[in-house]
């Protein structure tokens, strides 16, 4: 009797999951909202894990499928996504309506992952209250006073490049050494050295960050998937090896100016700030809040701490967001420049006659460079970095199709999918940095996101790379290395657009000619 009964008991569970699972295979067709069909278990994920596709090409296939669509089903493994096609509908989303779609939707465990306690990760009131107090680190006058530090690491590129040119240069691995160097000395007053000593501690742990090991990737689309059961056996974005190691640089870097009084306009003299006031005192509904004036009424004043560890993950996440995506952008626009000689030499003209008129490659020479910005932004047209933006519904929202996102529910921004829409940008894959002479549709162009969510570093990243642009061309002719394969392929099992083969470069120093 009791095998019997066990047997029973077997079959019911077995039956419960084989019904919940196709439940969850079937959501959407049961929604009324159009869809691929998706596989048990994998949903629409299977050519990532058979390495036959990234997800922004798996979201731009599901895109294309439904181009009279508002919204389109996406299955995420196991878990229903909805996709907001219509270019209106996204920009409602990020910008008008966006007291509906406030917070990302990662649930952090602070006692579990105390570092993950990110402005990217934060919610509702906290996330407003510290994007107010670190929005000013961005301002015109703190970037170009972060500048004369980027000219000294700038000499650091040059010395670098001048000792390998002679040899094919890998210009993934010159670009990440700028990039790590850039940022730990211009945001946060700390040389890492990383130019000078590609092989250092620093290096090894950056390179850890975005290592696409089926680790990391499991961990990457758990917390995506999954991120109430990601936050109960408490997963974290990052190894704790890598975030605790830059966490003591930074701990360092704020005692060693300490003792010695020092005080610069950067990322960690903000922090220094924040922490001698001790907490932020924010009204629920302030003036800078007209975005949320239909959804909040409530003027209390809350309270919140300034800890220890909110200051690391502040401090951190910034450090470690930056390293690879400043350095694929300064990558893939230096590939595309090589390939059209025309494009490289106009660049050039330009950045010429700007340091002429400055006097030097000085903050403003850089930004009277507009046909260089172009040219970063159809860079990040073609080579999206982030191939999805994602919020979670925290507020029910209608759409024009009748379908109501409910409470909770997360939407994906199909970014990849978007920037190759042909209706936006005619021929799509051809390099035209002509295109942004005038301003894109709302809603079409969203390397940094839009909105009241945008990245708050967008304007900082951009100077980094438009002075990385601005001093190679000033500095060198470069061509692709015969070596280099075309077209350049990419990881498919990496979030992002990364290389999978090394991108090589002959460069010839312009003085040399």
């Amino acid at each position: 009797m009791i095998g019997i009964a066990m047997l029973v008991l077997s079959i019911t569970i077995l039956a419960y999951i084989i019904k919940w699972v196709y439940d969850k295979s079937t959501y959407w067709e049961k929604q009324g909202i159009k869809c691929l069909p998706a596989l048990p278990v994998f949903g629409n994920c299977l050519p990532m894990l058979l390495n036959k596709k990234n997800v922004g090409e798996i979201m731009e296939d599901i895109y294309n499928a439904f181009p009279d669509e508002p919204a389109i089903g996406y299955y995420e493994f196991l878990t229903p996504r909805l996709l907001i096609r219509d270019n209106e509908v996204v920009q409602k989303v990020l910008v008008k309506d966006f007291g509906h779609f406030v917070d990302h939707g990662f649930d952090v465990d602070e006692k579990k992952n105390p570092l993950d306690n990110q402005l990217f990760m934060m919610t509702g009131n906290k996330w407003r209250a510290f994007r107010s107090k670190m929005a000013p680190l961005f301002t015109s006058g703190k970037l170009k006073s972060m500048f004369d530090v980027m000219n000294e690491v700038g000499d650091g590129l040059l010395e670098y490049l001048d000792r390998n040119k002679a040899n094919d240069i890998d210009i993934r691995e010159a670009m990440s050494l700028f990039s790590m160097d850039i940022i730990g000395s211009a945001a946060f007053g700390i040389n890492p050295g990383v130019l000078k000593n590609p092989d250092s501690e620093f290096r090894a742990k950056a390179k850890e960050i975005n290592n696409p090991n089926w680790r990391n990737l499991v961990r990457m689309w758990f917390i995506f998937a999954f991120p109430q059961v990601a936050k109960y056996f408490g997963f974290s974005f990052q190894p704790k090896s890598v975030t605790n190691y830059f966490c003591n640089i930074i701990r360092n870097a704020i005692d060693y100016r300490k003792k010695n009084d020092i005080q610069r306009n950067d990322f960690v003299q903000m922090m220094m700030q924040l922490k001698e006031k001790g907490n932020i005192e924010l009204k629920t509904l302030d003036s800078s809040d007209d975005y949320l004036k239909n959804e909040l009424y409530d003027t209390n004043t809350e309270i919140f701490e300034i800890t220890d560890d909110i200051l690391m993950a502040q401090a951190q996440s910034f450090l470690l967001a930056g390293f690879e995506t400043t350095a694929l952008v300064l990558v893939y626009a230096m590939l595309e420049i090589c390939q059209k000689p025309e494009i490289q030499d106009d660049l050039r003209k330009e950045v010429m006659e700007q340091v002429k008129l400055n006097g030097g490659l000085a903050y403003d020479a850089l930004r009277n460079m507009k046909h260089l910005e172009q040219t970063v932004k159809e860079t990040q047209r073609i080579y999206p970095l982030i191939p999805f933006l994602a919020r979670v519904c925290t507020k029910p929202y209608t759409l024009s199709n009748g379908y109501t996102i409910k409470k909770g529910e997360y939407v994906y921004i199909p970014a990849a999918a978007i920037h190759q829409d042909p209706t936006f940008y005619p021929d799509p894959k051809s390099f035209k940095p002509e295109r942004f002479a005038e301003q894109p549709k709302p809603g079409t162009f969203l390397p940094f996101g839009e909105g009241p969510r945008m990245c708050i570093a967008m304007r900082f990243a951009m100077l980094v790379v438009k002075y990385g642009l601005a001093l190679f061309l000033l500095n060198y002719r470069a061509k692709l290395s015969p070596s280099t394969k075309l077209p350049v392929k990419f990881m498919n099992r990496a979030f992002g657009n990364i290389p999978s083969e090394k991108i090589l470069f002959n460069i010839q120093k312009i003085k040399e000619q």
